[in-house]
């Protein structure tokens, strides 16, 4: 647990935290949006999501004077979504801070608290997202070029999925280069700030490229050596999360230490539904 004293602290009212914490944290989110939220389903009890991946069946001619023949639904099996991450952050607020700190300082800590939570969540999204079955390869030094979108086109049609309903999260070093005016990608790509009335903006997208999102993956490291998996591209259903508590903050005041307690936590589960024979995007790698 980390003290805020007298040299670190801030002016706090336990009631005014829980409101900016969530505001931080939501703020802070990108690829939450981006995927399939089965939330609503564990709200109440359990700690499992079981998934079916839907068999595509075919269709029947119908004759006439015949009655239509009738099949079980078809499954490729199933995936567990399991709800097994609690994540908190827990600080001390002792009264002599409080009384002398500078007020400024509490938008400091509620920001911390909500940016720290959702940086977690985005980790381990990307811990599932970084796992794909099919890779292209971008550019050796993380650029991209014509033939780079059409492999990654070419690869999603492959896999009878359509571009435009697809996220494309890069590291840092892919994204500068897609919105490099002189990079080889360029007229591929367009700002969301462009056009329009920003609405896109919102989503925590930096633009479209042939229809795709395309995000900035914090959590994603700089490429430094071969086969380091720079970005991935994928459909919401290739991945699912879940939280059972969303951003939850709690304060007591503790006689012991003088001072109040803040907690903030979240329980969540992510998983990522592509397996052999059952692909549903790609990751893109430094060759």
């Amino acid at each position: 647990m980390a003290y805020l004293d007298t040299t670190t602290g801030a002016n706090f009212i336990p009631e005014l935290w829980a409101e900016p914490i969530y505001k931080y944290f939501e703020a802070n989110l990108k690829l939450r949006g981006s995927v399939e939220d089965y939330s609503a389903l564990v709200k109440s009890a359990g700690d499992t999501v079981h998934i079916p991946k839907i068999q595509m069946d075919g269709t029947n001619d119908k004759a006439a004077s015949t009655a239509v023949t009738f099949s079980a639904a078809g499954t490729e099996g199933k995936v567990d979504l399991s709800i097994n991450k609690h994540k908190y952050l827990a600080n001390i607020f002792e009264d002599i801070a409080l009384i002398q700190s500078n007020s400024e300082l509490i938008s400091k800590y509620t920001r911390m608290f909500g940016e720290s939570l959702a940086r977690k969540v985005e980790d381990d999204l990307w811990a599932e997202l970084d796992g794909f079955q099919t890779t292209v390869d971008v550019n050796a030094d993380n650029s991209f070029n014509a033939d780079t979108l059409e492999a990654v086109l070419s690869s999603l049609y492959g896999q009878d999925i359509d571009p435009n309903t697809c996220s494309m999260v890069l590291n840092n070093q892919c994204l500068a280069d897609f919105m490099n005016p002189s990079s080889g990608v360029a007229s591929y790509f367009i700002r969301k700030d462009a056009g329009g009335d920003g609405s896109e903006l919102r989503t925590g997208a930096v633009g479209l490229v042939y229809g795709m999102s395309v995000f900035y993956g914090r959590s994603i490291a700089s490429a430094t050596a071969d086969g380091t998996v720079v970005g991935a591209v994928y459909p919401p259903e290739a991945c699912v999360f879940a939280a059972q508590q969303d951003v939850r903050v709690q304060a007591q005041y503790d006689v012991e230490y003088l001072g109040t307690k803040v907690v903030a936590d979240m329980i969540y589960g992510a998983k990522l539904i592509d397996e052999s024979g059952h692909t549903m995007g790609l990751n893109l790698t430094n060759p």
